[in-house]
């Protein structure tokens, strides 16, 4: 592992010229110190060797040759190198400030909202293409950098872009791979390794993991790592112990950058898996190649062909899953959409990826997903609550027929109060089902039992095969409407044997008989109020009434409901008309 400690400061450089001040950073061969150089009067950076051997004395001296050599603005200038007094070597270079790319990518990963702001992915590619030219250049003074990656770009503070730490640079035609057999063993956020192979694990090639040879087509692959880190904000091979990544890195890693970041344009997606492919003839030749396919996306010169080839790959595949979804493979339903989703993203008016989603739509799943459950659930309880305050008010409402009962003259109270003692627990039950705002079965039940009780109660008022009936009839059909769908059954249940228990009683003539059939006649006999004239006839017109209230209130709750659910339903499929004009009904 690398050392953390800070490296000791330098004693003096050039006879004082330099007064070094600040610790700036730590390479793979040096230390980089801020200095002010007090014979011209600015501030410079002095990177100053660690060598362990005289190989790396030697490129410790190249670096600052190369980097010297090269003229370009993406080039730090080199201005003096020199030996101290104890023989370590140094070199002075322009004192940058600013930010390498691996340092945003951190912010932005981290979801920093002032690199949000002030990082976008246009500035990001244009500073990467600054990073090419700068390569380029070296290119063509036959030089390969060999350890391009986030660490080694800086975007400086007035939008300069800088490639930094040019000491693995090889220059054509000389053949210096280390054969130095030590191999650390693990991988240190990215630390630039000089062993069996130069440059840094996870952005060198795999023909530098090799210790082979190696051309431009190197520095491809490193840049082509560079963009999938700066597109995805994750590295291209995941960092872990040397030997994995170095393994992961020979065997070839999936570039396809979407699958890490959903929506990136297909077309950066190609230049990463172009730049990074296992074999280097599978790259670009060179990095003009690689900064032209950039530029032309930034033109927006986009590969018309490419995305319809890619919309047809994933329209077919789309096909093949919904297939397999339409055989009871309900995995591959998601898919499917999946597939068609991408497919449509890259072209909206694909024929086929359409006609995909369209049998996506049509063709309901085998087995409801849980989601689509859950919603259900919710509108029952939206449901219930809506009907809950509609039933008790509809209860309340009957209230005041007791007053005509009394006017009508009562022969016996305990069957009329039974029958207002229900009938006000169920509207306070139906209240607080509403109060709950869900449809739990204890206050569903409960509400249900009591206000059939308070109907099994007017049987002795009005007889159990007039007005008890349909009574029953209505206030299961409310209750049914409210229900969850496993209450059906036992909601029907309930209300049949309570219809049921008046007439079995009066059979058994456990209860006085209300009804008695004589002559061809049904006759009507109450054992609570007197029937007499007129107080019969208003409280008839009063029951029919009281009736025509309840139906009429408890049929518009169920409307309102039904076009909320259909409003719902039209309007979902009004906006997949616009997504996919082709839709028909």
């Amino acid at each position: 592992m690398p050392s953390t400690a800070q490296p000791a400061r330098p004693g003096e450089i050039d006879k004082g010229r330099y007064e070094l001040r600040d610790l700036l950073g730590s390479g793979g061969m040096g230390d980089v110190w801020l200095a002010l150089d007090k014979r011209i009067g600015r501030e410079v950076a002095v990177k100053v060797a660690r060598p362990e051997d005289a190989e790396d004395i030697k490129r410790f001296l190249r670096e600052a040759r190369v980097q010297g050599q090269l003229d370009h603005p993406a080039v730090v200038p080199v201005h003096d190198v020199g030996t101290r007094e104890d023989g370590t070597v140094y070199f002075t270079m322009k004192r940058v400030r600013g930010e390498t790319l691996a340092a945003i990518v951190g912010r932005l990963a981290q979801a920093d909202e002032e690199a949000r702001r002030r990082y976008g992915l246009r500035k990001l590619l244009t500073a990467f293409l600054s990073a090419c030219h700068a390569v380029e250049v070296a290119h063509d003074h036959g030089l390969v950098h060999r350890d391009i990656k986030p660490g080694n770009v800086m975007l400086g503070d007035h939008g300069e872009v800088y490639v930094l730490d040019w000491g693995l640079a090889k220059v054509r035609g000389t053949d210096d791979v280390s054969s130095r057999p030590s191999l650390p063993p693990t991988l240190a956020k990215g630390l630039t390794v000089a062993g069996q192979f130069l440059g840094t694990p996870g952005y060198m090639s795999p023909e530098q993991a090799r210790g082979e040879s190696v051309d431009a087509r190197a520095d491809v692959y490193g840049l082509g790592a560079t963009l999938f880190e700066v597109l995805t904000l994750e590295p291209l091979v995941p960092r872990g112990a040397t030997k994995e990544v170095l393994a992961a890195t020979l065997a070839g890693v999936d570039a396809r950058a979407s699958l890490r970041a959903p929506g990136i344009a297909p077309e950066l997606e190609e230049i990463c898996i172009r730049a990074t492919a296992t074999q280097p003839a599978d790259r670009y030749p060179t990095v003009a190649a690689l900064r032209e396919a950039i530029e032309r996306y930034l033109d927006g010169d986009r590969d018309h062909q490419r995305r319809a080839a890619l919309a047809d790959g994933f329209a077919a595949e789309a096909a093949e899953e919904a297939a397999r979804a339409e055989r009871g493979d309900e995995r591959s339903r998601a898919a499917a959409f999946s597939a068609v989703g991408r497919a449509l993203a890259l072209d909206p008016s694909h024929a086929s990826a359409q006609a995909v989603l369209v049998q996506l739509l049509v063709l309901p799943p085998r087995r409801t997903p849980v989601e689509v459950e859950r919603a259900v659930a919710a509108a029952e309880d939206k449901t219930y609550t809506a009907l809950a305050t509609a039933g008790a008010w509809i209860y309340i409402l009957w209230l005041p027929i007791a007053l005509v009962l009394v006017w009508m003259g009562v022969k016996r109270v305990d069957p009329m109060l039974g029958w207002v003692g229900f009938t006000v627990a169920a509207a306070m039950t139906m209240m607080l089902g509403r109060a709950r705002g869900k449809a739990d079965a204890g206050p569903y039940f409960a509400g249900l039992i009591l206000s059939n009780i308070a109907i099994a109660l007017t049987s002795q008022i009005a007889g159990a095969f007039i007005l008890t009936p349909t009574l029953f009839t209505m206030n299961t059909v409310g209750f049914v409407v409210a229900a969850r769908r496993a209450w059906l059954w036992p909601t029907v249940g309930i209300s049949a044997a309570a219809a049921v228990t008046p007439v079995l009683l009066e059979s058994a003539e456990i209860i006085p008989p209300t009804t008695v059939i004589e002559g061809g006649a049904i006759h009507v006999r109450s054992s609570v109020v007197e029937f007499v004239e007129p107080q019969t006839s208003v409280a008839a017109v009063g029951v029919t009434i009281v009736f025509l209230v309840m139906v009429t209130v408890a049929a518009g709750r169920i409307r309102q409901r039904f076009l909320e659910q259909t409003r719902k339903a039209e309007l979902a499929f009004w906006q997949l008309r616009q997504l996919v004009p082709r839709i028909e009904r």
